[in-house]
């Protein structure tokens, strides 16, 4: 592979069943990028926007995420993670095979709850708040523990996240066969450009000269390789970042609308009740209530 290669490699571990890694970074890795092993990734700290499966969410501390084998995904953190020195990402993540405890293992009665979970994580999935703050201080407490304590508390953690039906998938099919480190090349350069401009007039002929495809062509590869159209992956990058003015800053409504790329406010409140399932008003009053009863 080149240096442009997006595979992820981890060490080898052939004599441990689990890898455990802490991550301490100015900013997330910032690739469209793949690996063969399953990662639950807890984010201690660090916020920005996920990309995997067909799916595009916000992340923040106290996020849980699992990811199946060869599922590319995307961590882009917020825009103050590249120009604040005071800020970094720290996330710990544990990455393992369905073979990591060789054949049979998760067949046994005794963990095929957890074997349902391996199957189910190759659509990507992201985990409720309330299970996240169940899990997250266990998950800090791995960092403690060594060998087969921290072996079986892995274990342990993976029973209890195959029994709650407190999450969502990321990706609307199981796929298991990732982009070419071409493809995801091009992915990764509209990504990041679309991340980097979501709040300006983006023509669909920029995005698919950074591509190198003429217009129709290139429509017909964002589609294929990400299930959502170019508008319609521009607008949930819009409205993802319209909610974390409305939760983190002043900023009235029609303020929200425009510094989040839209030039007409009753476009934008349509397209945000479209996708949260409510108005921009309640959803800051929503926010609210949730914040006085934590």
């Amino acid at each position: 592979m080149d240096d442009n290669s997006i595979y992820f490699r981890l060490p080898k571990t052939s004599r441990k069943g689990f890898i455990l890694e802490f991550q301490k970074l100015p900013h997330m890795y910032d690739r469209l990028h793949y690996h063969p092993e399953m990662q639950l990734i807890y984010i201690l700290e660090g916020a920005g926007d996920l990309f995997a499966g067909d799916s595009f969410v916000s992340y923040g501390p106290g996020s849980l995420f699992l990811f199946g084998p060869n599922q590319s995904h995307v961590f882009k953190s917020d825009p103050a993670y590249f120009s604040n020195d005071d800020l970094e990402c720290r996330t710990i993540s544990v990455f393992f095979h369905d073979k990591s405890l060789g054949d049979g293992f998760f067949d046994l009665e005794e963990t095929m709850g957890i074997q349902s979970l391996i199957e189910r994580s190759g659509r990507g999935i992201q985990f409720k708040q309330s299970v996240s703050e169940q899990m997250g201080s266990r998950i800090f407490g791995l960092i403690d523990l060594k060998g087969f304590e921290r072996f079986m508390e892995i274990l342990d953690i993976l029973h209890l996240l195959s029994e709650t039906d407190q999450y969502k998938y990321l990706a609307t099919m199981n796929s298991s066969i990732p982009l070419s480190d071409q493809k995801n090349e091009k992915v990764n350069k509209v990504f990041n450009y679309i991340l980097d401009h979501y709040n300006e007039d983006i023509k669909l002929e920029d995005v698919a000269n950074i591509a190198n495809y003429s217009q129709a062509a290139f429509c017909h590869f964002f589609k294929q390789h990400t299930q959502k159209t170019f508008v319609q992956f521009l607008i949930e990058v819009r409205i993802s970042n319209a909610c974390k003015m409305l939760r983190n800053t002043d900023y009235n409504i029609s303020q929200v609308c425009y510094e989040s790329g839209f030039n007409n406010v009753s476009n934008f409140n349509r397209q945000f009740k479209k996708l949260n399932g409510m108005s921009p008003t309640a959803y800051i009053k929503n926010y609210k209530e949730k914040e006085l009863v934590g």
